[in-house]
C-alpha cells in the first residue's frame, strides 16, 4: 500500500493506492494521526486507485470520521471525512457494511474538496 498526501487550504486529500488491509492498516492510521495532531480535520480519502479493503482498513475509515467529526469549532463549522473516487469493487463492500450510509461519497475528487 502507498499512501500520499496533499494539502489545501481547508482540507487535506489523502490518497491510498493498493492494498488495505491489516498489514497496511497502521500505516494508512499513522498518517490520520499525524493530519489530526496538527489541526486538520477536514479530510478527503482518495480511494480511485485502492484494489482492496479488509475490515482492519474499514476501522480505520470509521474512527478517522469519529474522530474528524468530534473536532468542533463552532456549532456550523467543524471536521468531517468525505471519500473520493469510490472503485466499484469496494462501493459494494460500503454497501454491504452499511459504510455508504455513513459517508459523504463523490465521484469526482474537486467535488469532495469543495464540500468543504
Amino acid at each position: 500500500m502507498e499512501v500520499t498526501h496533499k494539502r489545501y487550504k481547508r482540507t487535506d486529500v489523502v490518497a491510498v493506492v493498493g492494498r488495505l488491509d491489516a498489514a497496511s492498516a497502521p500505516q494508512f492510521k499513522q498518517t490520520i494521526d499525524a493530519l489530526f495532531e496538527e489541526g486538520r480535520y477536514r479530510l478527503v480519502f482518495d480511494l480511485v486507485d485502492l484494489e482492496y479493503i479488509s475490515s482492519p482498513g474499514l476501522r480505520v475509515l470509521i474512527e478517522a470520521r469519529k474522530r474528524a467529526r468530534d473536532w468542533k469549532v463552532t456549532a456550523l463549522e467543524g471536521g468531517d471525512v468525505r471519500i473520493a473516487n469510490l472503485p466499484p469493487r469496494i462501493k459494494e463492500v460500503f454497501d454491504l457494511t452499511g459504510f455508504t450510509s455513513l459517508f459523504e461519497i463523490y465521484d469526482d475528487l474537486t467535488e469532495a474538496v469543495g464540500s468543504f
